[in-house]
């Protein structure tokens, strides 16, 4: 059984990393046990409206990557470099008529804590071009891209930080590479 210490370690490890040792691939049978349990997780109503499309092949990783935005508060940095790109990616599908959000959190959530159990890292990008992807997916019309899962063996670190007294929120990296994300106090965040 899993103590309550070791999900902890499980969630403090779990960070957004988007910096990947890119040449390490991903077996497909790693990505297909990550959605299946990613399938499992709950559902509102029960109605499991997501599907998953793996993209693991260096050639249509190279073909999703121009249509990402990596990182809107490191301003100057244009997102992995080649070589630090992803070894794979997990696209959330939706039908188009639907947007489930609180499916989308879920699974995303538990794929970026099972990635790690597997030693990977994972970074769930929102900020995409639909209408790209559509088309380099070759996704059927009645889905859309929801969520994107990046993968990869990490090459950075990244480290939480208490927040700074100024308040602010947005993550930096430091001369040496390390990402530093800074978080609000267990006191900040409880009201009443």
């Amino acid at each position: 059984m899993m103590t309550n210490d070791t999900f902890l370690d499980l969630v403090l490890a779990a960070r957004s990393v988007r910096r990947f040792v890119e040449a390490e691939r991903i077996p497909r049978a790693t990505l297909r046990t990550m959605i299946d349990c990613a399938r499992r997780t709950p559902s509102a109503a029960n109605q499991q409206p997501l599907r998953y499309r793996i993209v693991e092949s260096r050639a249509e990783c190279d073909a999703v990557f121009p249509h990402v935005k990596w990182a809107a508060a490191l301003i100057n940095w244009p997102g992995p470099a080649a070589g630090e790109r992803p070894a794979a990616y997990i696209a959330l599908l939706a039908p188009t008529d639907d947007a489930p959000a609180h499916d989308a959190g879920i699974v995303g959530m538990t794929l970026q804590l099972h990635a790690r159990t597997f030693g990977l890292g994972a970074c769930m990008l929102g900020s995409i071009d639909h209408t790209a992807l559509q088309r380099v997916l070759a996704i059927p019309e009645q889905y859309t891209t929801h969520l994107l899962i990046a993968l990869g063996k990490p090459a950075e670190t990244v480290m939480l930080e208490p927040l700074p007294a100024s308040g602010k929120t947005a993550y930096w990296r430091s001369p040496d590479g390390v990402h530093h994300v800074p978080k609000r106090s267990l006191d900040d965040v409880l009201i009443g």
